[in-house]
C-alpha cells in the first residue's frame, strides 16, 4: 500500500512544501514548492509578511495536486516557535505578526520578573530565557499606546495560524505553545496563573491538543482553490521544527542526545518529565514539547545564524560566496585559536556580523585575521565549543551517560561542523538525515492516521529509508587543549 502525504516545513529564510510518500516501509520525499518565508520592516519594526508567505502555501498545494493528484492521506505544518498571529472574531489578521528578531522586546524580561520572579516563571514553566519568548512579546504589545491584544479574539502561533487557514479549527498544537514560557510542562495546559498575573486575557488562548491530532477535513474553499480532495485531513502535526526533527531520529536503542542543526542549533534529550530544578535554570535549559506525552529537554544555541548573515552581508559588498564555498575557505585557514560567545545579544540581531565577530575577539584579548575564512571558522569552533559544554551539562543535570550525538537537519551538510562536533564533543556524530524536520513532520501524520503503529516504528523506517554519515572523534586535542581559553572568553563577557 501507497500513502501521501503533505508536508509544509517553514524556517526563518525559506519553507517547502514536501510530498511524503511511503511504500514498502520505506518513506521518499518529494520536494514540490519552495519559497521565501517573507519579512518586511515598517514604521521601525520587522515582521512577518504572512499573507504573502500563506500565497506561497497554496501554491504548494497546487503543485502537490499537479504531481501527485488531488489525494492524500493528510497535510501537516511545521515551523518556528515563539512568534503568532492576531485575529479577530471574523478571523482576520490583526496587523503583520512580529518577527523575533525585531526589538520591542529588548529590555523587556526585566520588567517581566518584576512581575513574576525569575526563579518563579522558571519553575512554573521550565522554559529557557530569550528575550524573544512569546510572553515576552505579549507584554510588550502590551505597552503599546494601540494595544492589539485587546480586541484580538485569539492568538495563535504561526503554524496554529496555518492550520486554521487550511481547516478553519482554532487550536493550540502542544509542542509549539510550549515555546511561548506560559505553559505547565507536568500538565501540559496553560498556565492560567501566570498569564493572570502577567494581565493578558484568557480568551485569547485557544484550546491545547497534542501533536497528531486530526484538526478536520480540509476547507472547501482551499480544496476549491487548490483542486484537492476537500477531504483531506488537515493533522496538528509536531508543529514546533524541532519537535518534528526530533522524531526523525533514527535512534532505537542506547542512551543518545539530539542535535537540530540549521539557523539555530538545538541540543537535548528526550525525556519523560521535566526538569525544573535551579541548576537546570542557572544552566538555561528549556523543557519543550515533544510527541507521545515527552519532553525535549535542551539549550537553544545560536547554530549558523552568524554564518548565514557574514554570508549576506559579504554578498552586499558584492564578495559572493555559497556556503560550500566558505566551509572549504574555512577548511583551508586552519585552527582559530580565536572564538566568540554566540549568545551574546549582539549576535541575536542581523546586520554587521563580520565586524561584529572581529571586534569581540578583540575585545576579549584575541587576535584577529583577515578573510572570511577565518570569521566563519572562529563561528564554527565556537560552535562545537558549546556542543561540548552542553552535552557535559545534559550528563549533570539528567544523569545521563551520552553515547552517541545524532544529528538532523540542513545543518548537517556542513560536514566541517560535524567533524568540530564529534571533536569537541568526544561522541560518534551520526548525521542525517538532512530532511529531518519534514520527515518528522510526515511521521507524526502517519502514526495519526494509524499507518505507522507508533514512533519507535517510524524512527526504524526512517533508519531504513536514508544513509547516515558518521563522524568518529578525530582531532579531540585542539579542543581539550583549549577549553579553559574558550572558558575565559565567556568569563570575560
Amino acid at each position: 500500500m501507497t500513502t501521501r502525504f503533505i508536508g509544509f516545513d517553514l524556517g526563518a529564510e525559506s519553507g517547502r512544501c514536501v510530498v511524503g510518500i511511503l511504500r514498502d516501509g520505506k518513506v521518499t520525499l518529494d520536494e514540490v514548492h519552495r519559497f521565501t518565508t517573507h519579512t518586511v520592516r515598517f514604521h521601525g519594526g520587522f515582521h512577518w509578511d504572512i499573507l504573502a508567505i500563506a500565497e506561497e502555501m497554496l501554491k504548494g498545494l497546487v503543485n502537490a495536486r499537479k504531481s501527485h493528484g488531488p489525494d492524500f492521506d493528510g497535510v501537516g505544518v511545521d515551523t518556528w516557535g515563539v512568534d503568532y498571529v492576531l485575529v479577530d472574531p471574523e478571523g482576520r489578521v490583526l496587523g503583520y505578526p512580529y518577527h523575533y528578531r525585531d526589538d520591542r522586546t529588548d529590555s523587556i524580561m526585566p520588567e517581566a520578573f518584576a512581575v513574576v520572579p525569575k526563579e518563579a516563571l522558571y519553575g512554573k514553566t521550565g522554559i529557557q530565557f530569550m528575550q524573544f519568548n512569546t510572553v515576552f512579546q505579549l507584554l510588550a504589545e502590551k505597552k503599546r499606546r494601540l494595544n492589539l491584544l485587546d480586541p484580538a479574539w485569539a492568538m495563535l502561533l504561526i503554524p496554529d495560524f496555518f492550520n486554521f487557514m487550511f481547516s478553519g479549527v482554532v487550536k493550540s498544537e502542544y509542542t509549539v505553545a510550549s515555546t511561548t514560557g506560559l505553559i505547565d510542562p507536568a500538565k501540559r495546559v496553560w498556565s492560567w496563573d501566570l498569564i493572570e498575573k502577567f494581565g493578558i486575557g484568557r480568551h485569547i488562548f485557544p484550546g491545547i491538543v497534542e501533536p497528531g491530532t486530526i484538526l478536520g477535513p480540509l476547507l472547501p474553499g482551499i480544496a476549491s482553490r487548490t483542486g484537492l480532495n476537500p477531504g483531506i485531513p488537515v493533522i496538528a502535526t509536531a508543529c514546533h521544527d524541532t519537535a518534528s526533527a526530533v522524531v526523525s531520529v533514527p535512534a532505537t536503542e542506547g542512551s543518545w542526545s539530539f542535535l537540530s542543526s540549521g539557523t539555530w542549533s538545538l541540543m537535548g534529550v528526550e525525556l519523560r518529565k521535566p526538569v525544573l530544578s535551579p541548576a537546570s535554570m542557572r544552566l538555561n535549559f528549556t523543557n519543550e514539547g515533544g510527541v507521545d506525552g515527552t519532553i525535549r529537554f535542551l539549550k537553544i544555541i545560536a547554530g549558523l545564524w552568524p554564518v548565514q548573515e557574514c554570508r549576506r552581508c559579504w554578498r552586499e559588498e558584492k564578495k559572493e560566496f555559497s556556503y560550500p564555498e566558505l566551509t572549504h575557505l574555512a577548511r583551508e585557514d586552519g585552527f582559530a585559536g580565536a572564538w566568540v560567545d554566540l549568545s551574546d545579544p549582539r549576535f541575536l540581531k542581523a546586520g554587521e556580523m563580520p565586524k561584529k565577530i572581529l571586534s569581540y575577539v578583540r575585545e576579549t584579548g584575541g587576535e584577529t585575521k583577515a578573510g572570511p575564512g577565518w570569521i566563519i571558522r572562529v563561528v564554527l569552533e565556537s560552535l562545537a565549543f558549546s556542543y561540548r559544554a552542553t552535552i557535559r551539562e545534559i550528563e549533570e543535570l539528567t544523569g545521563m551517560h551520552i553515547e552517541r550525538l545524532h544529528a538532523v537537519g540542513g545543518g548537517i551538510q556542513n560536514d566541517l561542523l560535524a567533524q568540530f562536533a564529534a571533536d569537541a564533543t568526544g561522541l560518534t556524530v551520526y548525521a542525517g538525515p538532512i530532511e529531518g524536520t519534514i520527515v518528522g513532520n510526515i511521521g507524526v501524520q502517519a502514526v495519526a492516521r494509524g499507518i505507522v503503529s507508533d514512533y519507535p516504528a517510524w524512527r526504524k523506517i526512517v533508519a531504513g529509508s536514508f544513509d547516515l554519515d558518521v563522524y568518529h572523534p578525530r582531532d579531540t586535542a585542539y579542543f581539550d587543549a583549549n577549553e579553559k581559553k574558550y572558558a575565559r572568553i565567556l568569563n570575560k563577557n
